[in-house]
């Protein structure tokens, strides 16, 4: 049973997004106590862009510039560079640099350059470029975490969300390759996020991240969901509007990500048949992010009818698409 790769980009992407404030707290606590958090925080995507070092694609990295004001009073404002390198890359130092260095010639301000290493590589811990020749020297210092140095104990008692999702980063590396253990891992996981204290928006922020990174085969999917909804009752007597629900309510766009879906498989797997069709636009919004993430596995038209089989509050299938058993 084949383990879906982990989307370590987009859940740091996410997260990065929609919880800066306590990224910068729980990583870089010197940064967060410079920083005055009750003027605005503005992200630079578009400069960022304008300003990217040419390089080939699929590199697993999250880039981030954001644009913050100093507590000292400084009447000014700064800009902080954040990379999430997921893998070993010898041209990653050199890339940080190309980044503070084209950031500063762009605005002429202060460019701080942080780097969180979420790769696997245990030596591994780039933390300077620089060069010195004939009296010319330049060097390039900046401050980095690396994933696997932090401490799971500590980890499993910080309430800050960015250790919960260490935690679920670290084991998706740990859980590659083997479908039940990540199945496990992911279930462990969501008891510890309900133990924790999180609110409503960071446990259904966590789900969602856990879905980029405990991504698990079709065939797993409901036994898992079902035994989530068990960890609920077993610990806060209720069932939430539950794991995949929760995330694809909180998404509120179900029309346009269906339409999208189908659009996308068609153009992967051919004109779908009317049956499977209705079965997918059936589907509530929840399950559909689930579909979004898994379209790329199939190969076959057979393999998304499997899929939808197994969905989470899937239709059955009609008599019309069930096969002759006398055959």
């Amino acid at each position: 049973m084949a383990t879906p790769a982990s989307d370590f980009d987009g859940a740091w992407k996410e997260a990065l997004e929609r919880f800066f404030e306590p990224f910068i707290a729980f990583f870089f606590p010197q940064v967060h106590a410079g920083i005055d958090w009750t003027q605005p925080v503005l992200f630079q995507d578009t400069t960022l862009q304008q300003v990217a070092p040419d390089e080939p694609q699929g590199k697993q990295h999250v880039d981030k510039l954001v644009r913050v004001v100093r507590r000292d009073g400084t009447p000014t404002w700064l800009l902080i560079h954040i990379e999430i390198q997921s893998q070993y890359d010898r041209g990653f130092p050199e890339r940080m640099f190309c980044y503070h260095a084209r950031i500063y010639d762009r605005d002429r301000r202060l460019v701080i350059s942080l780097a969180v290493l979420a790769d696997e590589e245990p030596a591994w811990r780039p933390d300077q470029f620089g060069y010195a020749l004939w009296g010319c020297e330049l060097a390039l210092r900046f401050p980095v975490v690396k994933l696997r140095d932090l401490d799971r104990a500590m980890l499993e008692t910080s309430p800050n969300i960015f250790a919960a999702l260490t935690l679920l980063h670290r084991d998706a590396q740990e859980t590659r390759g083997n479908s039940q253990a990540r199945m496990q891992r992911k279930l462990e996981g969501y008891r510890r996020i309900l133990r924790q204290g999180y609110t409503l928006e960071e446990i259904r922020a966590l789900l969602r991240l856990m879905e980029y990174l405990l991504r698990l085969p079709t065939a797993l999917t409901r036994p898992t969901f079902e035994a989530m909804k068990q960890i609920e009752s077993e610990e806060i007597g209720m069932t939430l509007v539950t794991s995949f629900e929760a995330i694809g309510r909180e998404d509120g766009r179900a029309e346009g990500q269906q339409e999208l879906v189908l659009r996308q498989l068609t153009r992967k797997l051919g004109p779908l048949p009317e049956d499977v069709t209705a079965r997918i636009t059936a589907l509530d919004s929840a399950t559909m992010l689930l579909l979004a993430d898994a379209l790329l596995d199939f190969a076959t038209q057979d393999e998304l009818r499997a899929w939808v089989d197994q969905a989470p509050g899937a239709s059955p299938p009609s008599a019309a698409e069930t096969p002759d058993q006398a055959e």
